[in-house]
């Protein structure tokens, strides 16, 4: 198996990449980094021997990289969410979790394949709170600790968030008791919530694996975290726990990055990004508070869904170029313009025999 799993979570797709996100998530925490891999193996042998996924699918990592997901959060979640420590039941749960992604995917893909649409993160969102859900109706959680209003609970325990129970409530007219060094790394750590990790030394190194693999990638996803974090200030109260912790950013970070993985980069789809990750970090103010109702994270549901609606609409436009087999957007490009100067030789070949017959 390869480490193309671990990256495609963000769209790069090269070995080193997926080694390096590896490394971040046992960095973070070894359950993690255990329960990734634990996921993956289990989806191997789902995608492989049991749907008998086509060869290409599997060695490009996409059955699995919604089972990576699934393995990082729950292991990351399950203790704030259920105020109980990891059991082996509950890694039974997460098996049975990966299992469901891989079915899950293989049926979206054939469903969505004919609007010419991902599938994104949805099997890991269906997956997981499938899970959340049995476990909360078998008793685990009775007495939840989450802070329901934030999706995540703050994680007041961490040097990186010393003080902050006295931040203020702030206002958009009294925006300078917003502690800004907090709100830049909550930019940076929004690269590692996408699989639920609060990590500086994660989120470096994810930044790092894209970097090697996509400069223009990398701005767009950091830009849309930045824009997620920036718009929570606007979309909830103080004193911003989760903002600083990158939790309001992680679904811009993919929104950003998902409109130039898929379609050839531009100035509009440089500004479609920009507007989709504002649309997923309001779809996430939106639906905590009735996610919240069932003590459930909102996962990225609001990253797929703004990111479906924006390519569906990009895609019936002649405006723009949807990427027949995507690599990175700068291969996109050189592709992109290579064929309009096919195009361009070929008309004027043409325009000169009509000449020339004329």
């Amino acid at each position: 198996m390869s480490n193309e799993h671990k990256k495609m979570v963000v769209f790069v797709n090269n070995p080193l990449s997926g080694f390096l996100i590896l490394i971040g998530l046992f960095l973070a925490d070894v359950t993690v980094g255990g329960a990734t891999v634990f996921c993956i193996i289990i989806a191997f042998f789902v995608a492989k021997v049991l749907l008998d996924l086509p060869d290409g699918q599997i060695s490009a990592g996409l059955p699995l990289f919604s089972p990576v997901l699934v393995g990082s959060v729950t292991a990351s979640l399950f203790t704030p969410f259920f105020n109980s420590p990891i059991t082996p039941a509950v890694w039974g749960y997460m098996g049975v979790a990966a299992v469901f992604s891989v079915c899950v995917f293989a049926g979206l893909s054939h469903l969505l394949a004919s609007h010419n649409l991902p599938a994104y993160t949805l099997p890991f969102n269906i997956a997981t709170s499938l899970i959340f859900l049995g476990m909360r109706g078998a008793g685990y959680g009775a007495s939840p600790t989450v802070d329901t209003a934030t999706d995540l609970p703050p994680a007041t325990d961490s040097p990186a968030f010393d003080g902050l129970e006295n931040a203020s409530l702030v206002t958009p007219d009294d925006l300078v008791h917003v502690e800004w060094d907090k709100v830049c790394l909550g930019m940076l750590l929004s690269s590692g919530q996408v699989w639920a990790v609060e990590s500086v030394a994660c989120s470096a190194l994810v930044g790092v694996a894209m970097l090697l693999f996509s400069p223009l990638l990398t701005a767009a996803c950091f830009v849309g975290g930045a824009i997620g974090t920036l718009t929570a200030l606007v979309v909830s109260e103080g004193p911003y726990a989760a903002a600083y912790a990158g939790v309001w950013g992680y679904n811009g970070f993919l929104a950003g990055g998902a409109m130039l993985f898929f379609v050839v980069a531009s100035p509009r789809v440089l500004v479609l990004a920009v507007v989709n990750a504002l649309l997923a970090t309001f779809i996430q103010a939106a639906v905590v508070p009735v996610f919240g109702q069932n003590n459930l994270p909102v996962f990225t549901f609001p990253f797929c869904l703004a990111s479906l609606l924006l390519l569906a609409a990009v895609s019936s436009s002649s405006s723009f170029h949807r990427v027949a087999s995507p690599s990175f957007p700068e291969n996109h490009l050189l592709q992109h313009h290579q064929e309009s100067s096919a195009v361009h030789k070929r008309g004027r070949k043409e325009e000169t025999s009509a000449a020339m017959i004329a």
